[in-house]
């Protein structure tokens, strides 16, 4: 990507350096999102282009109480360019009217 765009080559170095860090805190703790007793609802981007879907999928995995609308139709930001769309499937998850 930092070679297809102007914008981003001179951010190339700093990537690197971020995807080489091994220093990273934990990002989430898994045994309190496994507590979760409130219904959550999430959307997942099968295509997405900046999150793979695998670890998507795992994290959302491991959300007790956690709905998933998983999707090729939207992609990442489908939230604003698609909000409608994504809340109504949202919506559907909370209501059951889609599994």
């Amino acid at each position: 990507m930092f070679k297809d765009y102007d914008e981003l080559r001179e951010l190339q170095e700093i990537d690197d350096l971020l995807a080489h860090a091994e220093d990273w805190p934990e990002l989430y703790d898994e045994q309190q999102l496994a507590k979760k007793e409130v219904p959550i609802y999430s959307a997942v981007h099968i295509e997405d282009m900046y999150v793979h879907f695998d670890l998507s999928r795992d994290a959302a995995s491991k959300i007790n109480n956690c709905k998933t609308f998983m999707t090729n139709n939207l992609y990442h930001e489908a939230i604003f360019s698609k909000s409608n769309e994504e809340v109504k499937q949202l919506f559907a998850l909370r209501d059951d009217a889609i599994n």
